[in-house]
């Protein structure tokens, strides 16, 4: 939560309050993967991780003093966890498919299911092992650096307002996901809604904290996450495809080496005989559940539609500068 005044401090010192803040969420996610049970905890990291870096990013000409390699050392954080994540993302699926899959399916549901657990356990242990050893170091500059920049002096270093910083970054930002919502032609643009997703939840992570002082930014917000959860399912069926094209390509190699075994008289027994059909019928239930998920994003966000959505964005932005 931060204090009314926000909108009339300086760039930087608000930028580095709202950053503080997100490192000190970081913090407490980052104590809780020690735990294996708590299952919202690499997610909760994340989800800190990115809003950090997004803070550091879009407010970064007010925030110079923030060193590269701590920068840098943020960003690999969060690229160390993606293993895990897109894992999960994968496992969250197939349980959700569990009940529909027919006898015939299983021995590959059960192949693919083994498969992502084996590889979550061990993207977890490094994770534990490498992470939570990462972070301490990297957040005690980091947090050192902002405290630096959230104590100075307004009088010794004038900045323009966060009011009308954000309204230009907002501006900007709308600008960049209008241009990438035009770019979305159809469900095969995986990259360009990727990216639009991107340029979305950046552009919510600027109006959250004005969330307290502005009704409208409240009302935004909440239109964003369901932008977010809209977008957010999409890309995790594009992860999930690339999954199921991996775990397609393993059951084949391990056919071709059955056979070839046989050939040379060996015993082993064709174990991927029984595991493609069911990896085949997931990929088929797949493509139709990310076709679905696409009409939902193309109903709501795409052509004439996309205008209306960010008009309300463009507003607040207005508001925002009249505050400046």
């Amino acid at each position: 939560m931060v204090h009314r005044s926000l909108l009339r401090q300086p760039a930087g010192q608000a930028a580095s309050r709202i950053a503080l803040l997100h490192l000190d969420a970081a913090h407490a996610a980052h104590a809780r993967l020690k735990d294996g049970s708590d299952t919202e905890a690499l997610h909760d990291f994340r989800v800190a991780l990115r809003r950090t870096r997004s803070v550091l990013r879009a407010y970064r000409p007010w925030l110079g003093r923030i060193p590269r390699k701590l920068r840098r050392q943020l960003r690999a954080l969060a690229r160390d966890t993606n293993v895990a994540r897109d894992t999960e993302v994968m496992m969250d699926w197939l349980k959700t498919e569990r009940r529909k899959i027919q006898d015939k399916h299983r021995p590959g549901f059960l192949w693919l299911q083994a498969l992502l657990g084996e590889r979550y356990e061990k993207s977890c242990a490094e994770i534990t092992r490498e992470v939570l050893k990462d972070f301490a170091g990297m957040e005690q500059g980091l947090r050192a650096s902002l405290a630096a920049i959230a104590n100075t002096d307004r009088e010794v270093a004038p900045t323009p307002s966060c009011a009308e910083v954000t309204a230009d970054l907002i501006r900007q930002h709308l600008a960049e996901l209008a241009d990438h919502l035009a770019g979305i032609g159809s469900v095969a643009d995986a990259k360009a809604i990727h990216a639009t997703r991107i340029r979305g939840k950046r552009l919510r992570y600027l109006i959250e904290p004005l969330a307290d002082e502005l009704p409208a930014a409240k009302i935004i917000v909440g239109r964003m996450k369901q932008f977010q959860d809209r977008f957010g399912v999409l890309c995790d069926a594009f992860v999930q495809t690339r999954e199921l094209t991996a775990a397609v390509e393993a059951a084949g190699a391990i056919a071709a080496r059955a056979r070839l075994e046989r050939t040379l008289g060996g015993k082993r027994p064709d174990e991927a005989a029984n595991v493609l059909p069911g990896l085949l019928a997931l990929a088929l239930r797949l493509r139709n559940e990310t076709r679905r998920r696409y009409a939902i994003v193309e109903r709501h966000y795409l052509g004439d539609r996309a205008g209306r959505f960010l008009d309300a964005m463009e507003s607040l932005a207005e508001t925002l500068a009249g505050q400046a």
